[in-house]
C-alpha cells in the first residue's frame, strides 16, 4: 500500500490571505470577526461574522462570471497550493491520475440569493450565467478541473461541517489504493444569508466573539474562505523531489445517530472517530502532540468534545495542548476541517500551536489545556484534527512528521 503525504498548502481566511499572512495572523491570535457586509443584517439580533477582507482577484478565470462565487476562494487557495507543491507545470505528468475533492456546506447559495433578493416577482428569477455555471454543486470541482487541467476523479463532499475532512478521507483512499498519484483536496465556503439565518434562528450565533471552551461562551461566529492541500503518494513525491509538510496517517469516521443538531452528550461518535483514527495509524494516544479541536464555541459541542478527549487520552488529556482556530476565523462550515488540516500541517512544519483566543473564564466542565490567547512554541510531530458535524457526522484525521 502507498503512503500519503502533503506537499502544497493554500489558505484564504478572514484574518489572512495566503499561507504566510494567514499563518502569521493565527499564531499571533488575530481576530477576523467584524460586522457583516455581504447582506443586510438590520432585521437580525446578531450582526457579526468572519468575512474575508480585501480579497483581490489577480488573475483571469476561464469563466469570468464565477469571480463572485465560492470559486474565487477555492481557485486562489488551489493555485497557491499547486505552486507551493512544485506542480504548477503539469505538462510533464499524466493528469488523468490527478484528481480533486472539495468539501462545502452551502456550495453556491449566494448567487441564487442575490437574484431572489433583487427581483422575487420575476418568473425567470433564479437563473443567470452565474447560476448556470455554479449549479449543481459539482461545478466546484468541475471548474477547478478546467482551471488546472486535472483529468482524474473529482468529487464534492456535502456532509455538513465535516465535509472537508470527508473529502480528504476520500482522496486518501484513492491514493492509498494506487488509483491516482495526486489529489487537490480541501474545502471552500461563502457566507450565505440562508446559512446565517439558520444558525441565527437556532440561537447558535455569538453576538460579539467566539469563545471556545470558555465558561461564558455564547455560540459560534460564521466564517468563510478556503483551505486546499496537495496530497500525493510518497513514491510520487520522492520521484519528483518534492518538499513534504507532513504525512496523512489515517482518518476515523463515525455517525452519532443521535440528533440532527445536538452532539451525543457523552461524545460516543467523537470517541469512535478518534479511536479509529489512532488504530488505523497504528498510534497510541500517547503519540499525539497537539489536538486541533472542532471547538465551535457552543455550550454543547465544547463540553462534548472535552469529555470525548478525556475518554480517549485518559491520564494524558490535561497535558496535551488543545486549541480552536474557530475563535479567530469563525466556523467556516464545510471548509472548516480542511482549513484546520492545513493548519495542522503548518503546526508540524513550524513547531508552533496557534491559540484559542477570547478565552477569559475557565469552565469547570472544560478543563483541558486550550492554549489560551497566545500561540505556543512546542515540538509537534503528530496532530489529531477533529471535525464533528450536524447530524453527528464525525471525521478525525491524523497528520505526522515524515
Amino acid at each position: 500500500m502507498s503512503r500519503v503525504v502533503i506537499t502544497g498548502l493554500g489558505l484564504v481566511i478572514a484574518n489572512g490571505i495566503g499561507v504566510k499572512d494567514a499563518w502569521n495572523a493565527l499564531v499571533h491570535g488575530k481576530d477576523g470577526a467584524g460586522d457583516v457586509t455581504s447582506f443586510d443584517t438590520s432585521q437580525y439580533k446578531i450582526h457579526r461574522a468572519c468575512e474575508v477582507k480585501n480579497f483581490k482577484i489577480d488573475t483571469v478565470f476561464k469563466n469570468e462570471t464565477t469571480a463572485n462565487t465560492i470559486h474565487k476562494y477555492t481557485y486562489s487557495a488551489a493555485k497557491e497550493a499547486l505552486e507551493d507543491s512544485g506542480l504548477h507545470d503539469r505538462t510533464k505528468y499524466n493528469c488523468e491520475r490527478f484528481g480533486i475533492a472539495i468539501g462545502t456546506l452551502a456550495g453556491e447559495l449566494p448567487p441564487f440569493e442575490f437574484l431572489l433578493r433583487n427581483s422575487p416577482e420575476e418568473k425567470a428569477n433564479g437563473f443567470d450565467m452565474n447560476v448556470a455555471l455554479t449549479y449543481p454543486p459539482s461545478s466546484i470541482t468541475t471548474l477547478l478541473s478546467e482551471d488546472f487541467g486535472f483529468e482524474g476523479p473529482n468529487m464534492v463532499s456535502l456532509n455538513a461541517c465535516s465535509s472537508g475532512n470527508h473529502a480528504i478521507a476520500w482522496a486518501y483512499d484513492l491514493l492509498m489504493g494506487g488509483m491516482v498519484d495526486v489529489m487537490l483536496v480541501g474545502g471552500g465556503e461563502l457566507i450565505p444569508q440562508t446559512e446565517f439565518t439558520h444558525f441565527h434562528n437556532l440561537k447558535a450565533l455569538a453576538p460579539v466573539k467566539c469563545q471556545p471552551f470558555d465558561r461564558d461562551r455564547k455560540g459560534l461566529i460564521i466564517g468563510e474562505g478556503a483551505g486546499i492541500m496537495v496530497m500525493e503518494t510518497l513514491d510520487f513525491a520522492k520521484k519528483r523531489g518534492a518538499d513534504i509538510y507532513a504525512e496523512l496517517m489515517s482518518n476515523g469516521m463515525s455517525c452519532d445517530g443521535h440528533h440532527m443538531t445536538a452532539p451525543h452528550p457523552e461524545g460516543a461518535g467523537a470517541i469512535k472517530a478518534m479511536l479509529d483514527a489512532l488504530s488505523e495509524a497504528k498510534l497510541s494516544y500517547k503519540d499525539i502532540d497537539y489536538i486541533n479541536a472542532h471547538g465551535t464555541g457552543t455550550p454543547l459541542n465544547d463540553r462534548m468534545e472535552t469529555l470525548a478527549i478525556k475518554s480517549v487520552f485518559k491520564e494524558r488529556a490535561k497535558d496535551i495542548p488543545v486549541s480552536s482556530i474557530k475563535s479567530m476565523i469563525g466556523h467556516t462550515m464545510g471548509a472548516a476541517s480542511a482549513i484546520e488540516s492545513v493548519v495542522s500541517c503548518l503546526s508540524i512544519k513550524n513547531n508552533i500551536i496557534p491559540p484559542t483566543i477570547n478565552y477569559e473564564t475557565p469552565d469547570p466542565e472544560c478543563d483541558l489545556d486550550y492554549v489560551p490567547n497566545e500561540g505556543r512554541e512546542r515540538k509537534v510531530n503528530c496532530v489529531l484534527n477533529n471535525s464533528f458535524a450536524f447530524g453527528g457526522n464525525n471525521v478525525t484525521n491524523i497528520f505526522s512528521r515524515l
